[in-house]
């Protein structure tokens, strides 16, 4: 059996906005930025290429763990 434990919390939890725009930039939206003025609110800015990608970062914030609102302000690069 190992003495490490992975099973400790962190000691300084990363904050919500930090935790969002972390796993939002895995797949590859540099360009969007989170704050949150409510603990489990966020806002999403930036910009995106295509609609789908919005929609993308948007259901990416809704799904992460403590997020229950999110208001997107993520606007457009490309034009249809």
């Amino acid at each position: 059996m190992s003495s490490h434990s992975s099973k400790h919390p962190p000691a300084n939890p990363e904050p919500l906005c930090a935790r969002v725009e972390r796993i939002i930039g895995r797949f590859g939206f540099e360009g969007v930025q989170v704050s949150s003025d409510q603990s489990w609110h966020v806002t999403l800015t930036g910009t995106v290429d295509e609609v789908n990608d919005r929609a993308l970062v948007v259901a990416i914030a809704r799904t992460t763990p403590g997020v229950t609102v999110v208001r997107s302000e993520i606007t457009l690069t490309k034009q249809n």
